[in-house]
């Protein structure tokens, strides 16, 4: 069992540690805006206004709620700026709460459950989408960890497994609206 965590975790770090000085791109930028702006109003982070494709755009109208911006603006607060490196270095935490709650699942569900987890880890979106910090992997770790708590909680009639399954289940709503 450790040893198997302690693989899971080396694929995600092998993964994720060549690309912490990854420059800030894609639509990185539009969930930095909604960060700036928490400092600003952190219960409104995306009542803010931003240039995209050149067009004055309303943050109100972005197709995800506000966790991402309260995780980036808590980061623009310890660090005083956008910093590639300590952000990327944050997001990995993402990366591994998925890959550890794919791995509780496996366990569960499957009979090779190390290689069910190391090919969770390996699809293209895993691989893409965990070196940005878009809404993705806050959302996968969230929604993973609270199938992975609620299967743990109905296998042995817990409750406090039930309520952390919930909290988790709000927290990939408050990131994604699919949540």
């Amino acid at each position: 069992m450790v040893k198997q965590i302690l693989i899971v975790i080396a694929l995600v770090l092998a993964l994720r540690l060549p690309f912490l000085h990854q420059a800030i791109q894609g639509d990185d930028l539009y969930y930095l805006y909604g960060a700036q702006h928490a400092q600003i109003d952190p219960l409104h982070p995306e009542h803010t206004s931003y240039i995209f494709r050149g067009e004055l755009a309303d943050m109100r109208g972005h197709s995800h709620p506000p966790l991402n911006s309260w995780i980036l603006g808590g980061l623009l607060a310890v660090f005083g700026d956008v910093k590639e490196v300590p952000f990327h270095l944050a997001y990995i935490v993402f990366s591994l709460i998925a890959a550890l709650a794919m791995l509780s699942l496996a366990r569960r569900f499957s009979d090779h459950p190390l290689l069910a987890t190391l090919l969770f880890c390996v699809v293209p979106a895993f691989v893409v989408n965990g070196n940005s910090l878009e809404a993705d992997l806050p959302f996968l770790a969230f929604w993973m960890t609270a199938v992975a708590l609620f299967v743990y909680a109905v296998d042995r009639d817990s409750l406090l497994a039930l309520a952390a399954s919930g909290l988790a289940a709000g927290l990939a709503a408050l990131d994604a609206y699919q949540g």
